[in-house]
């Protein structure tokens, strides 16, 4: 029967410097160091593997159109790395683009095992399970997802077979929360083989050392006995291990006298931030922003009130910080603007890190946590605004929309939990009569939303009154002035329990960074690799112009 492969050896991608193919060539050095791997000719010769001019082991990366898209190269040899050796290099001039080595060959309709490394892929194959791949770029580059998300839907079950180290366990969790607990299982590699024999033990750590130290069927007997990811509704007693909090991973505000006290905000938690209107809240999470991505932390955001454009406009503000905007003057006002060579640059280093949800989408609920569902998974996001709860579609009446909402803040906190992210959400106070500090009960809404967040924050514009103070007859004060532009206050801490704790911010108008020093306030994200001189261009007063009298505003004797 004839059958027409149309796609087959189309290029699908504009503009891409597809690598160049090695030829062919005598491949004694790769058999000979594969071969002491316990790896077949037959084997590398299924993969395509090949060997170039040095003697170095190719790894030929193809799309499903049979394409060669990306070309990897390692030492045919032990890898040295006390004399600085390098493990592997992908082709010189040519893109990369993060596939599944051995994708092409592999049938969708039958389990996948997904490996760490090329070599592990080919142990298994040797085993005689043939429907594997390996990552491209080590084991905490999740690139790969994304790039093949449609092509990984496509599998009912997936098995995880990374090395038994902290960067492979960290792969481990990764892909089960963004390619379904529903349907992947993971391999267990033993620490170790022990040799009768020699009364010894031999460590391993990854499915080549199975191969090459206990044979074909113990290969096949940890794919085939993988374990399934656990009933996420319970967890046995005894098999849940203690973690302290500085095993748990997040992600720091950035602001270090916050971070002091709060540590980070820990993944699989969910806070609360609030605030009256002109508190700060808009920089204050844009900070949050900023300081995720440039630790490569993903992050997602839905703004209900501000359109798009506003959004990105108030998070390049603090990226670029002073160094980066200019001053202008319009009718005796003054104002600041990010330079076009920044916001070129910005654009750039931070394509794929930060997601924003389109205008002219809807509100509701069900259509925020899916595009959530699918930020996560799809791209690695791990930090979540939502700002804020009122611009929210609860689909609720005047009869069940406190039952709405923490209907939406439960789902919320399962969602942080599954997918072991962090969400914040926005939620305003009621309207107070007078300018003051809030408590937990000034939130909108349901008490059960102030029960069920882990954390709650709230910031606080500090007033000129607030600044004075007020002082009492005998030279000390009834109230301490308060040197800070905005105060963040910590109503609820169920994780540290540093409830009724404080930290002061300044805040820069040209910026619109929250500072508590000169480090802080210039500091250069990633996307900035200038070298600059000099003082900062706009000296803020809270730190260079102004003394305690001046920033307090008290007067002796007054009161």
């Amino acid at each position: 029967m004839s059958v027409s492969f149309g796609e087959k050896g189309v290029k699908t991608k504009y503009q891409y410097r597809y690598p160049k193919e090695e030829p062919l060539n005598d491949k004694e050095h790769v058999y000979t160091y594969l071969a002491q791997r316990h790896i077949s000719q037959t084997t590398v010769d299924a993969v395509d593997v090949r060997e170039d001019a040095h003697g170095n082991i190719v790894f030929n990366y193809y799309d499903t159109n049979d394409v060669l898209c990306l070309v990897k190269y390692r030492p045919s040899h032990k890898i040295d790395k006390s004399n600085g050796e390098i493990k592997a290099w992908c082709q010189k001039d040519a893109d990369t683009t993060p596939l599944l080595f051995n994708m092409n060959r592999v049938n969708t309709t039958s389990p996948l095992l997904i490996c760490e490394g090329e070599i592990d892929c080919m142990a298994a194959i040797e085993a005689g399970f043939t429907n594997a791949v390996s990552v491209p770029l080590g084991a905490n580059n999740y690139g790969w997802i994304e790039e093949n998300f449609d092509w990984l839907e496509q599998f009912e079950s997936i098995i995880i077979c990374s090395d038994n180290d902290e960067a492979g366990i960290k792969m481990q969790k990764e892909c089960v929360f963004r390619l379904g607990s529903w349907r992947t299982k993971v391999v267990g590699i033993p620490l170790f083989h022990y040799d009768a024999e020699q009364d010894k033990r031999f460590p391993m750590k990854d499915l080549n050392h199975v191969l090459y130290y206990e044979g074909k069927d113990a290969v096949l007997e940890l794919i085939h006995n993988a374990k399934d990811t656990p009933v996420d509704s319970v967890s046995d007693f005894s098999d849940i291990t203690n973690i302290d909090l500085d095993q748990i991973d997040g992600i720091k505000t950035g602001i270090p006298d916050l971070d002091k006290k709060l540590m980070k905000l820990f993944y699989g938690t969910f806070t609360i931030v609030t605030g009256v209107n002109g508190s700060g809240k808009s920089s204050f999470l844009s900070q949050l922003i900023c300081n995720a991505v440039d630790e490569d932390k993903n992050a997602f955001l839905y703004s209900g009130e501000l359109p798009n454009f506003q959004s990105k406009n108030w998070i390049n503000y603090i990226l670029a910080g002073q160094r980066n905007v200019r001053e202008y003057n319009f009718n005796g006002a003054t104002y600041w603007k990010v330079t076009p060579e920044a916001q070129k640059a910005m654009n750039e280093y931070y394509r794929g890190r930060l997601f924003i949800y389109k205008d002219g989408y809807d509100h509701k609920v069900d259509s925020i946590l899916k595009s959530m569902e699918d930020s996560t998974r799809k791209y690695g996001c791990k930090l979540h605004i939502i700002d804020n709860l009122t611009s929210v579609n609860l689909e609720a009446n005047e009869q069940n929309k406190y039952q709405k909402q923490e209907e939406f803040v439960t789902r919320l906190i399962d969602f942080a939990k599954k997918y072991n992210v962090a969400v914040l959400l926005v939620v305003h106070p009621h309207k107070i009569e007078q300018m003051r500090r809030l408590n937990k009960m000034d939130i909108q809404g349901i008490s059960a939303i102030i029960d069920l967040a882990h954390r709650i924050l709230s910031l606080y514009r500090v007033t000129q009154d607030d600044r004075r103070g007020v002082p009492n007859k005998r030279g000390g004060w009834y109230k301490e002035p308060i040197k800070f532009d905005v105060l963040c206050d910590i109503l609820k801490d169920r994780l540290l329990g540093f409830e009724g704790s404080s930290a002061g911010l300044y805040y820069d108008k040209p910026s619109r960074r929250f500072f508590v020093d000169e480090e802080s306030l210039d500091k250069r994200y990633g996307w900035d690799n200038e070298e600059y001189a000099g003082a900062l261009p706009f000296p803020p007063p809270q730190l260079y112009q102004q003394d305690e009298e001046e920033i307090y505003g008290h007067i002796s004797g007054e009161g």
